[in-house]
């Protein structure tokens, strides 16, 4: 009896969850598969969702071919929603020559890219912040072509543009003159700013003032929206809603999303260097309560099980394809 007044509290479909599932799974081992060969990995700088996969998935796995996103360094769990591979992220950590964002020329999870089945990613800087400018002038232009009749026509699914944010970012001017813009032009940009409380082994208290719901009070006409980033159901129904108002009235809105950082901040910052709360944080973790909804929803245990076996096979065949493909030629442009 108390399932079925679980199952009647899920949004989101079975097939959807299960999806979800096998995605948050594969971001879940791709990050230990790099912390069990980080003699090899340690090589390259990067970082991983860990922690932030349930909102990420619940953004990425509903963004369709004519929208853009511009994922930050930790957006691993972006890309695999939608629809890239692990073994075309891996690429990248290695720096090869086949990377299907910059042939090795830029690290990890700073990806850009142009296909037709994909909403597009344009390039951006390595520098935090930095992403949001560039990108609110995306929307910008997007809604210059709407206002001029130059928009093409998208049966009323209209493209929407995605800025993802860490929380300490936006402490930068660059996202203070983004969020200025959006808010007083009405862009049709969605600012998604993950918050865990960390930002370079500096807590959230030691480098700002108030979070960003308070901070973005100060821009009329930007809606914000706070939500527990670790519940899968609630970010994808949250990220559907907003989704779904702004292809319709477009205008900006901003997701706040609460979670906890469960990896190093990067490779070459690990988090036993700094951290005192990772016991807490690990509380926190959206893969066992993404499991539990999967559960609810009607997956058995060995359902579960088969997947993740599935999973695990996967990214270590892709691991071991993606550490021995070909390297980029050092004298090509």
């Amino acid at each position: 009896m108390a399932t079925a007044t679980k199952l009647k509290n899920i949004k989101t479909n079975k097939k959807t969850i299960e999806k979800a599932l096998r995605l948050m799974c594969t971001a879940k081992t791709m990050s230990e598969v790099y912390e069990a060969n980080a003699k090899v990995t340690s090589k390259y700088v990067h970082a991983t969702s860990r922690g932030h996969e349930a909102i990420q998935l619940a953004l990425g796995m509903q963004l369709k071919p004519q929208d853009w996103v511009a994922p930050y360094y930790r957006d691993d769990s972006i890309l695999l929603g939608i629809g890239l591979s692990p073994y075309e992220i891996m690429l990248q950590v290695f720096a090869k020559k086949d990377d299907p964002f910059s042939g090795g020329r830029t690290y990890y999870s700073h990806p850009s890219l142009n296909r037709d089945d994909m909403p597009k990613i344009p390039h951006q800087s390595s520098a935090t912040g930095m992403q949001a400018i560039p990108t609110t002038g995306v929307a910008m232009g997007i809604q210059y072509k709407e206002l001029t009749g130059l928009a093409d026509d998208y049966d009323g699914e209209n493209p929407v543009v995605v800025c993802s944010l860490g929380d300490a970012s936006c402490t930068e001017g660059e996202v203070s003159e983004a969020f200025q813009m959006a808010a007083l032009k009405q862009f049709p940009i969605l600012y998604l700013v993950q918050d865990n409380e960390w930002d370079i082994s500096a807590s959230a208290d030691e480098i700002r003032a108030q979070d960003i719901t308070y901070y973005a009070q100060g821009f009329k006409g930007l809606e914000v929206v706070t939500i527990d980033g670790t519940d899968f159901d609630l970010a994808y129904q949250t990220v559907k809603d907003v989704i779904e108002t702004m292809r319709k009235e477009r205008r900006p809105f901003l997701i706040h999303a609460k979670v906890p950082l469960l990896n190093h901040h990067t490779s070459g910052v690990r988090m036993e260097w700094y951290r005192d709360d990772l016991e807490e944080a690990a509380l926190r973790d959206p893969y066992p309560k993404l499991i539990n909804l999967a559960l609810e929803a009607g997956l058995s245990k060995k359902d579960v099980h088969k997947l993740e076996a599935e999973v695990k096979a996967h990214v270590d065949e892709d691991f071991d394809k993606a550490l021995n493909a070909e390297e980029p030629d050092p004298d090509s442009i």
